[in-house]
């Protein structure tokens, strides 16, 4: 099984907080194994909420390099038809990047770790330690 982290998953992952230390310990393995990834437009999330000084964060490119070395992490990029099929999701999440999480996991068959009731919603595996 594969798990795909939404934005504040990861973060919360990569900074160690607001998650178990079982659950930190359970993705850690995840990454080793190679089943968990990380879409790429996570990044660009948290680059904007770095720009806006939601997330402290002085060089995300730097911060994503040194995860991805660390971690193990596999990153995916989404593909046209995913973004497609993120417009095409119920309104349940108007936040365009949960929305193509979401697809992105729908179509490749990943559970996707976040703790967003929203996302939950959909016809996606979630899980959230």
């Amino acid at each position: 099984m594969t798990y795909a982290l939404d934005t504040h998953a990861l973060v919360f992952w990569a900074n160690r907080e607001h998650l178990s230390d079982e659950f930190a310990g359970f993705l850690d393995e995840r990454a080793q194994q190679g089943e968990l990834v990380v879409s790429t437009v996570c990044f660009w999330e948290i680059a904007l909420l770095a720009k806006k000084g939601r997330l402290a964060l002085d060089d995300v490119r730097q911060w994503k390099d040194d995860l991805a070395a660390r971690s193990g992490i596999l990153l995916v990029e989404p593909t046209v038809d995913e973004m497609i099929a993120s417009t095409l999701l119920p309104d349940l999440h108007k936040d365009p990047f949960d929305r193509l999480l979401v697809a992105q996991a729908e179509s490749r068959g990943h559970t996707l770790v976040t703790r967003d009731a929203l996302v939950s919603q959909y016809d996606v595996e979630t899980v959230w330690g």
